[in-house]
């Protein structure tokens, strides 16, 4: 069963979130820099940055004792705490065990809570865990701040300047990641939802043996543009992937890292055949499906009884005498 997508904001809210982004991203002087400028941006955040600390209950207890003693309301994360935001001192604190890919993410998201005063004025500390930095977060104010990282990270309309005028795969997506300084994760996600092509991203979590000699991997997300949806029910696509699933040719096997570009046939809404260019790329935890509408599948031509003399007989009618 695939992960839920809930990273969905009303038009009025994301058009504040990008609000708040783009002042800070032009405060910091970072659009058209690459990689992205982080530590610029933080600083014109005036926030101050702890990386190294290990996020216990000790130290935990003291920063909520320090928030309560100034009557202030705690947002609490719901496992363990990777990052934190501390506003009276706009302090951002990072878990020292928070992966290397991710610090960055962790950091902007931490520093859009302290850039929404909507925010701030209810929250003077806010907890970060696994679940309120993934997408399928409900909580709206955690969802604010995965999208303030994702359009400081990709410099909001920069991104797409640069995407989406080269040609469309995994390659593209992966110097991209390079450029901007983003996860492949978050990079393959936002050249999606970016998109103009109708393009899907499919997470495949590592293929495993099903015991019967053939393999299954499960689909943690499916992330599709707009126009991909419009097609194709992306819903049917979070079905485990197995030795009879359409898109086992996509799934790297032993030690496989890349498909090569390769076609795949979906069924779109109307329950006809369509063809796709699908490839993928194992990251050494998961693996990244880039799928891209292509064209209807010829349908074969059903010759009738007879066909053949019928279209003699019109050839001879409309030949001049």
């Amino acid at each position: 069963m695939s992960r839920p997508d809930d990273s969905y904001l009303t038009p009025e809210q994301l058009a504040n979130v990008r609000r708040h982004a783009d002042r800070l991203l032009r405060d910091a002087a970072a659009l058209g820099r690459f990689p992205t400028p982080i530590d610029d941006i933080l600083a014109a955040a005036k926030v101050t940055v702890v990386d190294d600390e290990i996020l216990n209950e000790s130290f935990m207890k003291r920063l909520a004792a320090k928030a309560a003693a100034g009557l202030a309301t705690i947002k609490s994360a719901l496992s363990k705490v990777l990052g934190l935001f501390e506003a009276n001192d706009r302090l951002v604190v990072i878990d020292k065990d928070v992966p290397r890919p991710r610090i960055a993410f962790v950091k902007l998201h931490e520093t859009g809570h302290g850039s929404m005063p909507h925010q701030t004025r209810l929250y003077a500390l806010m907890q970060d865990c696994e679940k309120t930095l993934d997408p399928e977060i409900t909580d709206l104010f955690e969802r604010e701040a995965n999208v303030f990282a994702s359009e400081a990270m990709f410099q909001g309309e920069v991104f797409a300047k640069h995407a989406h005028d080269r040609e469309f795969g995994v390659k593209t997506a992966m110097a991209l990641a390079k450029q901007f300084g983003g996860s492949n994760y978050a990079t393959f996600r936002r050249y999606v939802t970016t998109n103009p092509h109708a393009c899907c991203l499919i997470v495949l979590e590592p293929a495993s043996s099903d015991g019967a000699g053939g393999f299954r991997a499960n689909v943690r997300r499916v992330v599709a543009s707009i126009s991909f949806d419009r097609i194709y029910d992306s819903a049917a696509l979070a079905l485990p992937v197995t030795g009879q699933h359409a898109l086992r040719s996509l799934v790297p096997r032993g030690k496989q890292r890349m498909i090569a570009p390769r076609g795949v046939q979906l069924t779109d809404r109307n329950g006809e055949p369509r063809e796709c260019i699908g490839e993928a790329f194992h990251t050494g935890h998961q693996t990244l499906v880039l799928l891209r509408d292509h064209r209807p599948v010829n349908t074969t031509t059903v010759i009738m009884p007879g066909m053949q003399e019928f279209r003699a007989t019109l050839g001879k009618i409309a030949k001049p005498s």
